[in-house]
């Protein structure tokens, strides 16, 4: 009887854990299953890193892999950040206009320029994309995000701002 009890126990357990790894979201989520919704934020990180390696392979002459880079980066707008969570901080309503605003404007000339392997091409039109994006942050209260319109210098710039200036934008240099 013992050994049965224990068995019945034993089972129970088994089930109730098969049943909780075979669920795809969390206990009393509404979303039956669906993925979860990419952080705004964490997208344009990506974004980010991507930029700034499209940037370094087109100054190395390496147009293949900026290409690929903003191939990469217009996936992540049309697929991820189309659906990602709109950020809880700053204005953020205007942000899928603006992002749809970038798409349509930026990438065909930066994937034409580095398909003719045209660095002054790809450097200027880096650097309006680049400006686009600051615009974009600074309407979104993300101007703190600085994306250098030089191809090649890293995401976001941390280049050192002058006393005056750090103080302006709420920073010291003591943090």
């Amino acid at each position: 009887m013992r050994h049965a009890r224990s068995f019945a126990v034993t089972s129970l357990f088994a089930a109730a854990l098969c049943a909780a790894c075979s669920r795809s979201s969390a206990p009393g989520s509404t979303d039956g299953g669906a993925q979860a919704r990419p952080r705004y934020g964490a997208v344009m990180a990506e974004v980010g890193r991507r930029w700034e390696l499209a940037g370094r392979a087109a100054t190395a002459n390496r147009f293949e892999l900026a290409a690929f880079e903003i191939g990469e980066i217009e996936e992540l707008f049309t697929e991820e950040l189309a659906r990602a969570e709109l950020p809880k901080e700053g204005p953020s309503a205007q942000l899928p206009a603006l992002a749809s605003a970038w798409l349509s404007a930026h990438p065909k000339a930066l994937e034409q320029a580095a398909d003719k392997r045209d660095g002054a091409a790809f450097a200027a039109e880096f650097a309006r994309a680049s400006a686009t994006c600051n615009a974009c942050h600074k309407a979104s209260d993300h101007g703190f995000l600085e994306i250098p319109t030089v191809a090649g210098l890293g995401v976001p710039s941390l280049d050192p701002l002058p006393a005056a200036a750090a103080s302006a934008k709420g920073t010291t240099a003591s943090r």
